[in-house]
């Protein structure tokens, strides 16, 4: 694979990063919104929160179409370096790197996530039934 090529998913990696980082702020003011009983505050970031979820959605696929465009012995490299294999060289390292701070933060937004849904929602959280 070129050095282009990683630097393009590592690139789109780091983007996925930053909206996630933008979701997790949103959510965090959400929850303190919550405890001051601020439903005002609290729709106006919900409706915030949607357009970087939606940036997310967009990324997802721009990962996923250049992921397309390798070569299959390249694609299956990736999905090795996804699944815990160990990078070899420079641009390699620097993409693993990135796709793990990006599935570390999405595991914590998704955690958050699902404490605020529990909370507004209750039995009707689309977390009920999980876990």
């Amino acid at each position: 694979m070129t050095r282009g090529d990683w630097l393009d998913l590592t690139v789109l990696e780091r983007k996925k990063y930053n909206c996630l980082s933008e979701v997790m702020d949103l959510s965090r003011q959400m929850g303190e919104a919550l405890d001051r009983n601020d439903d005002v505050s609290l729709r106006m970031l919900l409706a915030m929160r949607e357009d970087p979820l939606l940036q997310l959605r967009e990324l997802k696929q721009a990962v996923e179409g250049k992921k397309e465009s390798l070569s299959p012995e390249d694609r299956e490299r990736v999905a090795a370096l996804e699944q815990g294999a160990g990078p070899q060289g420079e641009e390699e390292t620097a993409y693993h790197g990135q796709a793990g701070s990006v599935r570390r933060l999405l595991e914590r937004v998704v955690e958050l996530d699902e404490r605020l849904n529990r909370r507004l929602a209750g039995e009707n959280s689309f977390y009920a039934g999980k876990k």
